[in-house]
C-alpha cells in the first residue's frame, strides 16, 4: 500500500506541474485508472476476475510516439477451487506490474485519440493459500507447488518475478483541452516458472508451467 500511495502522490504532482503548460506544448502526461482484469487460459479456471489500479507517466518523443512507464496492481480471488486431486482451496493471486511501453497515436481529433500500446515488462506474482481441505497431495502450477505436502505446510504464500510483455490499444475522449477519459484493453503474457515433477511416488503427476495470460480492461483519465 505504501508503494501505491507513493505512486499516486507522484502522479498528482506531475499532473499539477504539467497543468501549467499549454496542452499543445505538453510533453509529459500522467494516466490514472483501474478496472477488471480477466485471467486467460488455465489461470482463468483457477482464479476469478481480478481488479486493481494502474498509474503511468508518458513522455512524448513526437506527436506520434511516446514512451510510457506504468505500474499496476491486480488482485484475483479463488473461492472453493477444487484441483485435479480433489483438494479444495481458498486463495488469492496478486500481481505487481512494471511495464515499459511505446505508445503509438494512430489518430487524433478534437474529440478523440485512438492509440496502440506495446512493450516488455517485469511482473511480480504472488499466490497466498488461505484455506485448504484435502489429502495433502498438491500439483497445480498456479500455486507453484507439485507433490506431497503436510496440510500445515500448504498454507502460506509463494511468489516470483517473471518477464512478460503486453500489447493493446484504447481510445481517449477529450475533456476540455487538458485531459482525456480513456478506455483501454490489453493482452499481457507472463512467463512462469516450471514446476518440477513430483517425487517418484507420484510419477503420474507431470511437471507444469505457471505462465499466465491477463486481459485488463482499464477506465481512467489522462492529464
Amino acid at each position: 500500500m505504501r508503494t501505491v500511495k507513493s505512486l499516486l502522490l507522484c502522479a498528482v504532482i506531475v499532473a499539477l506541474t504539467a497543468g501549467t503548460a499549454n496542452a499543445q506544448d505538453r510533453r509529459i502526461h500522467v494516466n490514472i485508472g483501474g478496472g477488471p482484469t480477466f485471467a486467460g487460459g488455465d489461470l482463468g479456471n483457477v482464479f476469478s476476475t481480478g481488479w486493481g489500479p494502474a498509474f503511468g507517466v508518458t513522455f512524448d518523443m513526437n506527436p506520434r510516439i511516446g514512451f510510457q512507464f506504468e505500474y499496476a496492481y491486480r488482485w484475483f480471488p479463488a473461492e472453493n477451487y477444487v484441483d485435479t486431486l480433489g483438494g479444495t482451496f481458498t486463495a488469492n493471486h496478486r500481481t505487481h506490474q512494471l511495464d515499459f511501453n511505446l505508445v503509438f497515436n494512430l489518430m487524433k481529433t478534437d474529440v478523440a485519440r485512438v492509440y496502440m500500446i506495446a512493450g516488455p515488462g517485469a511482473y511480480h506474482r504472488e499466490v497466498e493459500i488461505t484455506e485448504y481441505v484435502g489429502s495433502g497431495i498438491v500439483c497445480d502450477p498456479w500455486y507453484y507447488i507439485c507433490g506431497s505436502y503436510p496440510v500445515t505446510a500448504v498454507l502460506g504464500s509463494r511468489s516470483a518475478w517473471n518477464f512478460g510483455f503486453n500489447i493493446g490499444g484504447g481510445v481517449g475522449f477529450a475533456l476540455g483541452e487538458d485531459a482525456e477519459f480513456t478506455i483501454e484493453s490489453r493482452y499481457h503474457y507472463v512467463q512462469g516458472p516450471d514446476i518440477p515433477e513430483p517425487p517418484p511416488l507420484f510419477a503420474h503427476l507431470s511437471g507444469k508451467s505457471a505462465a499466465g495470460q491477463y486481459y485488463p480492461l482499464t477506465f481512467g483519465f489522462r492529464f
